[in-house]
């Protein structure tokens, strides 16, 4: 007795995948990962960000799901090792560990994902032979596209509100690419970008030797000249997708409707302000007041004048709407300005929590407004700005736990500040320190109104490390996205005043006192990417979910017709030969 497999299956199952030995995977894997940190800042050297993602997706592509997760640890680590340095920086090693050894786990995922969705829908396509290769090829780059932004969305959202950091779009904030997040969000460039490295991957894996079988299920022969001959196809898709980069680059930044011009100024006191700094209670906010009033003597002695001033993160420190004599003083120079102060504080609220808050201040106190004057921080930061498990952490590390004294709440109302100005109420978006990384953040602001962001941040404590810049660059393609100004004002820096363009309009050395004045437009309206983010991310996403889950099948029925054909081999060996 015999048994016949189907032909396509048959055929399937003599084409061996192409992909990368283990041995070359994995260092192609971290050599990836450590291209793409450089191509962030501080080196900045964007461009890498092309090798960096076309070696990460290679050690993947095809691979055995163990090899692929081995690939993408060491592409995690050679990547968050290093992108998330600055947390040593007074903290010591266990969070820097802590925090990259989550991110690491990601990546591991995503690498054998990516694995098992490349190889089974290549196991899937080649089963139909009328099914042209250019069809698996572009199955397989969407789902390598779209599970690499899933993964980003996944790290961005959990545990503990996620950490949305490290994206691949954030290497783009200051190139040629970067106005493209006005049109696709920050999901769609991530996604846009490997989509046409993956693309790229894909086609060269389907023409090296080996890659599909021929009619009867043989592997391609490896002669030179039909290897030189497959390897055009590579070349022209490598070419065709250059230019196709290329040609996105001239895309222009999406316009919006301006209703006027605002003259901001904001304060960089300079402060002692990290968490182990040497310094007296109220020398953070008396390094503010004092640089405010260096900022009024030179606008009197211009004749100049500002719409707002702008205060960093804690620049107030505790309770200032509970401190007659800070908020008297503070009055007094808003009445000396002639415009409201935003102020940074922690507040206390009734029930004894505690919030990270932003509030706007005038000649009279805390000014009222339609859209509110005071708002509280959203998305705290675990385990600095509160414990999640502090039982269960703090068994763990006691020493470093018990740093966090605070219980920081999670903000609930709405993220924008009115203040007079222009003869009118505007409305500012508030996005206070890491809530400007968070895609949720830009949505609820713009929903609310605003019509220039302010960033107020406290970086004191990653000192003179890559931190604020790395931080900077996704305030500013948030400015491109949202189409709004964006103040990113920071005790110690890096601070900016970002056009909607993403271009600087004043900026402050790190580490000086001082202030920066510009006139920033206001706008109205909603730019694509805001219209249609989210679909298009929610688009790649489920694209990805259903490559991994075509994959997944086709990889488990191959193994249960390999099975059967093992059982059926054995079953004849022991009947003797057929007649």
């Amino acid at each position: 007795m015999t048994t016949v497999l189907p032909h396509a299956a048959s055929s399937a199952l003599r084409a061996a995948p192409v992909r990368l030995p283990w041995w070359l995977a994995i260092p192609a894997a971290a050599l990836g990962g450590f291209l793409l940190d450089i191509a962030n800042p501080g080196a900045a050297i964007w461009p890498l960000a092309f090798p960096a993602v076309f070696l990460v997706l290679a050690s993947w592509w095809q691979q055995r799901i163990g090899v692929a997760m081995l690939a993408g640890l060491a592409a995690g680590a050679a990547f968050w090792l290093s992108h998330l340095s600055w947390l040593t920086l007074y903290l010591g090693p266990v969070p820097w560990l802590g925090l990259s050894a989550v991110m690491m786990a990601w990546f591991t995922l995503q690498g054998g994902a990516t694995a098992v969705a490349t190889r089974g829908l290549a196991a899937l396509l080649n089963r139909h032979p009328r099914i042209a290769r250019s069809v698996t090829v572009i199955a397989q780059a969407v789902a390598a596209a779209g599970i690499w932004v899933l993964r980003e969305a996944i790290q961005g959202s959990w545990p503990y509100n996620g950490f949305a950091w490290g994206r691949v779009a954030h290497v783009f904030a200051e190139s040629p690419l970067g106005s493209l997040v006005s049109w696709l969000g920050f999901a769609g460039l991530s996604g846009l970008i490997v989509f046409a490295l993956a693309l790229i991957v894909a086609v060269i894996a389907r023409q090296l030797p080996g890659a599909s079988p021929e009619r009867g299920g043989t592997a391609v022969s490896a002669s030179p000249g039909r290897t030189g001959r497959r390897a055009v196809p590579g070349a022209i898709a490598a070419t065709v997708a250059a230019a196709a980069v290329f040609g996105l680059a001239f895309v222009p930044v999406a316009g919006l409707e301006q209703t006027g011009s605002l003259r901001v100024a904001a304060i960089q006191g300079n402060s002692k302000s990290g968490i182990f700094d040497d310094r007296e209670s109220g020398d953070v906010y008396a390094d503010h007041v004092r640089a405010t009033e260096d900022l009024l003597d030179k606008l009197e002695a211009a004749g100049d004048s500002v719409d707002v001033v702008v205060w960093p993160e804690n620049s107030a420190e505790f309770a200032f709407t509970h401190n007659p004599l800070r908020g008297r003083e503070v009055a007094l120079l808003s009445e000396r300005a002639g415009a409201p102060i935003v102020v940074g504080s922690v507040l206390a609220n009734d029930d004894g929590t505690y919030t990270n808050s932003s509030v706007v201040w005038g000649p009279d106190g805390q000014a009222d407004s339609a859209a509110g004057t005071r708002y509280d921080k959203r998305f705290p930061v675990p385990f600095a700005e509160y414990m999640p498990n502090r039982s269960f952490y703090r068994a763990l590390a006691p020493d470093l736990v018990d740093l966090v004294q605070l219980e920081y709440e999670h903000g609930q109302l709405p993220p924008v500040h009115g203040f007079a100005a222009l003869g009118r109420e505007v409305v500012a978006g508030v996005a206070i320190c890491f809530d400007i990384i968070f895609d949720d953040q830009a949505e609820r602001m713009v929903a609310e109104g605003a019509e220039v962001i302010f960033a107020p941040t406290n970086n004191a404590d990653f000192g003179r490390t890559e931190e604020s810049v790395q931080q900077l660059q996704i305030a500013r393609l948030r400015a491109i996205e949202t189409g709004r100004a964006v103040v990113n004002i920071s005790t110690v820096g890096t601070s900016r005043i970002i056009a909607p363009d993403g271009r600087d309009l004043s900026g402050l050395e790190p580490f000086t006192s001082g202030s920066m004045v510009a006139d920033v437009p206001l706008v109205t309206g909603k730019t694509p990417a805001l219209r249609y983010g989210a679909l298009i991310s929610g688009a790649w996403m489920v694209l990805g979910a259903a490559g991994l889950i075509a994959g997944s099948a086709a990889l488990l029925r191959d193994r249960r017709i390999r099975s059967a054909s093992g059982a059926a081999e054995a079953s004849g060996a022991a009947e003797g030969p057929a007649t």
